[in-house]
């Protein structure tokens, strides 16, 4: 009985995670003022593009699976920005 193998492009991603994980925790510790916020946010664009792209297969799907789910990815990014316009209008 052979062993099971995982296949590669799963592992790449959980490395590339677990990377981008360390430099979300290194990057939360250095002193950016409010570059941190900017930072963590891409950081976390990332990891959702790699989770979406590995994990939820989108690599392989049709255009309109592709588009739906780039649909909920702005929707999340239009409600982040509203969140972040009413945290910096406050007084």
């Amino acid at each position: 009985m052979n062993a099971w193998v995982p296949p590669r492009h799963l592992v790449l991603s959980f490395a590339a995670l677990l990377m981008l994980l360390g430099l979300t925790v290194t990057v939360a510790y250095l002193p950016l003022g409010p570059m941190n916020t900017v930072l963590a946010l891409g950081i976390a664009t990332v990891k959702a593009t790699v989770v979406m792209a590995v994990f939820m297969e989108l690599r392989k799907s049709p255009a309109l699976t592709i588009a739906f789910a780039a649909a909920g990815f702005l929707w999340l990014s239009i409600l982040l920005w509203l969140a972040m316009t009413d945290v910096l209008t406050r007084g």
